[in-house]
């Protein structure tokens, strides 16, 4: 399923169209529907910073997906002031109808948080909750397809032809 375009801000207040603004190929987002599922998001960013240093396209956000209609100033509060640098950097909010979002994302509901791997703006996989092991070893296992699988750069070509010439 494709990512549905909507509009972020980051916590500056810089206005971000999605998904056309994420860098990552592929693209982790994890999805949380309040602020108090810090301890749920914690631990899918603590993968995605691994996994980030491993694997040189990939990238991850933190969507904090509120209601359009919220007046909810997260740049504002103290809670973001809670934030690390990295997870201030890494965060957007989205106002949006939060029911169609998540309808438009399947997502079952608001109580727990969701991690989607996006490549090319659709979603290729898709967990809830706390990140298990067999979750984490298959978005280990699917990076290390999509590595190899990438076209080498120049730079690496030259390396292969300078070892074998």
């Amino acid at each position: 399923m494709k990512f549905p375009r909507v509009s972020g801000s980051n916590l500056e207040g810089d206005h971000l169209p999605l998904p056309g603004w994420f860098e990552g190929d592929p693209t982790l987002l994890v999805i949380s529907f309040q602020w108090q599922q810090r301890s749920l998001v914690d631990p899918w960013s603590s993968v995605a910073e691994q996994l980030a240093a491993r694997y040189d396209d990939f990238e991850y956000y933190e969507l904090l997906v509120v209601d359009w209609r919220s007046r909810m100033l997260i740049g504002r509060t103290r809670r973001a002031d809670l934030l690390t640098s990295d997870q201030h950097d890494r965060m957007i909010v989205l106002r949006v109808n939060k029911r169609q979002f998540r309808q438009s994302l399947g997502l079952l509901g608001e109580d727990t948080v969701y991690a989607l791997l996006l490549d090319d703006d659709y979603v290729v996989r898709q967990a809830a909750g706390f990140p298990v092991s067999s979750t984490i070893e298959g978005l280990r296992t699917l990076l290390e397809d999509w590595e190899d699988a990438r076209p080498p750069t120049e730079v690496e070509a030259g390396q292969r032809t300078n070892s074998t010439g």
